[in-house]
């Protein structure tokens, strides 16, 4: 099943719209519109009656959450009520390592009726450590481990969607985009009097989609092609 991105042109680009469930990669540097793209997607499902959630990996406060995103248009505070559920997670949970991270999402995240989330930013998980064993987990292990979370995320139905911040010039090369269901690269171009943003959506399974770099740009009401 298919289901808007709710971001007007996407969808057309993507073949229709995201295909639910699976797990969305939205990759590139820092300042790309990573994290507007998702929040976009969130806020216009909302509206829609979807119920969803954004979880910030990055120990950030909700308020300082809320502060970046309330001057779009999108933004609508009374939806934060019951519609969208912001989760920052701790630095003290995500130390504890992979047992913990699991049992926050299914206490928050797995054992309710959410329709769409947002994870910000998936790199955190790069570092993480086994719960149990206190060490570094191995390539293989993470692999599993993010596999594994992902089945969850399947069996309840969710729209996963993840950023991560890798460089344009790496994403073929890193282990998220052999990992994630659909890859959509953002990333700037710049000559002697502009930068130009563009959106490349490298990879979905199970689906055709149009290729090729499309210029984008961030407005008031968010990104528009």
């Amino acid at each position: 099943m298919k289901v808007p991105s709710y971001i007007t042109k996407l969808d057309d680009l993507l073949g229709g719209g995201y295909i639910k469930p699976s797990n969305i990669l939205i990759a590139g540097s820092c300042g790309t519109g990573k994290t507007n793209m998702c929040m976009q997607s969130l806020f216009n499902a909302a509206k829609q009656g979807e119920n969803c959630a954004y979880i910030s990996m990055l120990s950030e406060s909700e308020d300082k959450i809320i502060r970046a995103l309330s001057s779009f248009s999108f933004y609508d505070e009374k939806l934060l009520t019951d519609k969208i559920k912001i989760f920052p997670i701790s630095s003290d949970v995500v130390a504890k390592g992979d047992f913990a991270i699991f049992e926050y999402l299914n206490e928050n995240i797995l054992k309710h009726k959410i329709s769409r989330v947002v994870i910000d930013t998936i790199n955190i998980l790069e570092d993480i450590e086994s719960t149990f064993d206190e060490r570094p987990f191995y390539t293989s292990e993470l692999r599993a481990f993010v596999q594994n979370l992902f089945q969850q995320f399947d069996e309840c139905g969710i729209l996963l969607i993840a950023t991560a911040e890798i460089p344009a010039s790496n994403i073929y090369s890193s282990l998220w985009s052999y990992i994630f269901d659909t890859v959509i690269v953002l990333d700037t171009e710049r000559d002697e009097q502009n930068t130009k943003r563009y959106l490349e959506i490298i990879k979905v399974r199970e689906s055709d989609f149009t290729m090729g770099k499309h210029e984008f740009m961030i407005t008031d009401h968010g990104i528009v092609f």
